[in-house]
């Protein structure tokens, strides 16, 4: 089955994580790369790609202390910067996502995200049909998932992780098609720790 792009949250050994997966027929050639302690971007191996679609390069995590903030596009900094400005994440994300709406190319691509925070998660969609944003107080060993295609409603996955690194070679190693690259946040003590997975070298 081919989801395109899909963000998961989750909860093992009392930390919470998320995760982040590139699945495209599209623009295949692309790879995660960390900028410092604090962030993950999506960057295309050719420039050039970007002249075809603004949508393929951006933040696709974002962490401040004790939240961690994922999506699949440039809504991630929007995200947090009304975090940081002192909204309820579930404003800060429920706002952001209905103020840049859905991708307008020629999928009517949907903007997805997840936020952890302590013990409580959060995931997100705005598709041209509406907008959902849920709340999830996270119980040991559960994980949910949300994709930009077929899985857009808010399902289960048996996935468990223990670091950053395992949660992005687990997001790209699930059995949906066309995987390109992953990453991950993973709580460690008051702060997230984040990994990426570009597949086999």
């Amino acid at each position: 089955m081919y989801v395109g792009r899909f963000v998961t949250i989750g909860k093992t050994n009392g930390k919470l994580w998320a995760g982040y997966r590139v699945s495209s027929r599209s623009f295949p050639n692309r790879y995660a790369v960390k900028l410092g302690n604090d962030k993950v971007a999506i960057m295309p191996k050719d420039v050039k790609d970007l002249e075809k679609s603004p949508y393929i390069s951006y933040n696709c995590i974002r962490v401040l202390p004790s939240v961690a903030v994922v999506t699949n596009g440039s809504h991630t900094d929007a995200i947090v910067e009304k975090i940081e400005m002192g909204y309820p994440i579930r404003d800060a994300l429920a706002l952001s996502l209905l103020a840049m709406d859905y991708e307008k190319d020629s999928l009517d691509t949907p903007r997805i995200a997840a936020v952890v925070s302590r013990h409580v998660a959060y995931l997100g969609i705005v598709t041209k049909d509406g907008l959902n944003v849920s709340t999830f107080p996270m119980g040991e060993n559960e994980c949910l998932m949300v994709a930009t295609y077929e899985k857009t409603m808010f399902s289960r996955l048996t996935v468990d992780a223990s670091s950053a690194e395992e949660v992005a070679r687990k997001m790209f190693d699930l059995t949906f098609e066309k995987p390109v690259c992953a990453a991950g946040a993973y709580q460690v003590d008051d702060h997230f720790e984040l990994g990426i997975y570009n597949g086999p070298q």
